[in-house]
């Protein structure tokens, strides 16, 4: 694919996605509105992407990709890309269901850190901790399009990653109109948009493996073993992490003070 149809192929999605995003935030503005149920929501989605923005599209893909493209351009070819991503996501897996476990265990902690003055509202804290548990799964599934789209970006195609971000818009668009409160409750508005974040985030994960698949190449489960490849990732992915989690925190501190 030339330079100039793939910058075309992602600038037209990303396009799309932006559009269907100043309609998702007019909906939400109208339907949502300011208020107790809309706070919450925003900080329930707001976590799942900071964690999102620090590993899943910040250290990891700065690191898998171009180990990945090494691999499919190397004397092993699409061969041992395949065999390298499937050990990848062998170790990767484990390691974000453990992860969003003790997030959904320990979340009243997390969004006190985050939110403590929402006590001060009967409800309000409890429903933010209801709606991040809910929307916290977004963050497995999204990490894992980041390493499918890595894969893809990797041989070339474009188009299937920079359509993801259009099925975000289009759940949380399709979720707030089909089950969105009637009646003006905020809350039962806020339930189904959080629910449909994470619908959004299995919705992005088929489409993306789907699109993996059709490209010929086929991820398989193995029982997790570290590799040198996967150790090599590793030792890239932990200070990259630590480097890029400097502005994630002060997002977090912001949210603090908005709070």
């Amino acid at each position: 694919m030339s330079l100039v149809k793939s910058v075309g192929v992602i600038g037209g999605l990303t396009l799309v996605s932006r559009v269907f995003g100043f309609a998702r935030d007019m909906l939400l503005s109208r339907l949502l509105g300011a208020g107790a149920g809309a706070d919450a929501f925003f900080v329930a989605f707001k976590l799942p992407n900071i964690f999102r923005r620090l590993f899943a599209e910040g250290a990891f893909s700065a690191a898998y990709v171009p180990m990945f493209s090494k691999e499919l351009h190397g004397p092993g070819g699409i061969s041992a890309a395949e065999r390298f991503s499937a050990n990848v996501l062998s170790v990767f897996l484990p390691i974000l269901l453990l992860f969003t476990a003790l997030f959904e265990i320990f979340m009243p902690g997390v969004v006190w850190l985050m939110a403590s003055a929402y006590k001060d509202v009967p409800g309000k804290f409890e429903l933010t901790v209801e709606l991040t548990r809910i929307a916290f799964p977004y963050l497995l599934l999204i990490s894992l399009v980041s390493l499918l789209s890595g894969v893809l970006n990797s041989m070339s195609k474009f188009a299937a990653a920079a359509a993801a971000p259009i099925l975000l818009n289009i759940c949380l668009i399709g979720g707030v109109l089909l089950f969105g409160s009637t009646t003006g409750d905020s809350a039962e508005t806020a339930r189904a948009l959080a629910v449909s974040v994470t619908v959004a985030g299995v919705v992005q994960f088929v489409w993306l493996l789907w699109a993996v698949r059709r490209a010929g190449l086929t991820l398989r489960l193995r029982w997790p073993r570290f590799d040198p490849k996967v150790k090599e990732l590793g030792r890239i992915i932990v200070p990259a992490t630590f480097g890029a989690g400097i502005y994630q925190l002060s997002q977090l501190i912001d949210t603090f003070f908005a709070t």
